[in-house]
């Protein structure tokens, strides 16, 4: 018995393919640009805005714009993406937007969040739901990467072949799935 490996594709790869891809890149640089900045949107902006655009919003866009390339490349080669990395990517966007809402910024009124406001014990929740949410969302995202590579690569199959097998010139002469033709002995 003799084993090979195979990469399976589930359908021809097609050049307009990879639209998870792009809807990824886009949602990344979203959420991103709300991790950074989104509290100005509501008028609590302050002096970590440089400081979270340079730390968690570039990582959170370098890895989703990442991911987004390679699933478009995954759908153009002709692979399927698994459901896990799906759900890898959608949940570290979930976990982007909610830090974006408890994420605490200074303002004149002291430390504020989206959600809280300034007022306590609301702002010590959101600052302590805020860090886990920037731990999950960064590993998810490490952990969609890693799937979403390992999907661009193609599934491999074990094609399992037996040596005995008949060939086809076998079953051309006659002979049957399992058969051995035997020589005729010779005469002289």
């Amino acid at each position: 018995m003799t084993y090979s490996a195979i990469r399976v594709r589930a359908t021809p790869g097609d050049p307009r393919a990879g639209t998870a891809g792009i809807v990824t890149i886009v949602a990344g640089l979203a959420v991103a640009g709300w991790i950074s900045f989104g509290r100005h949107l509501f008028g609590i902006g302050g002096d970590f805005t440089l400081v979270y655009a340079s730390t968690l919003g570039a990582m959170f866009a370098i890895l989703l714009v990442i991911v987004g390339v390679v699933l478009r490349r995954t759908a153009r080669r002709g692979f399927e993406t698994r459901a896990l990395t799906t759900v890898m990517v959608i949940a570290t966007g979930v976990c982007a937007f909610l830090l974006g809402l408890t994420i605490p910024d200074t303002t004149p009124s002291g430390l504020q969040t989206i959600i809280s406001g300034p007022q306590e014990p609301a702002l010590g929740i959101a600052i302590g739901i805020a860090n886990p949410l920037g731990v999950v969302g960064i590993s998810t995202a490490i952990i969609g990467l890693v799937l979403a590579v390992r999907d661009a690569r193609g599934r491999i199959t074990l094609v399992e072949t037996w040596d005995d097998a008949p060939t086809p010139e076998d079953d051309a002469a006659g002979h049957g799935a399992g058969q051995i033709a035997e020589a005729a002995p010779e005469t002289s």
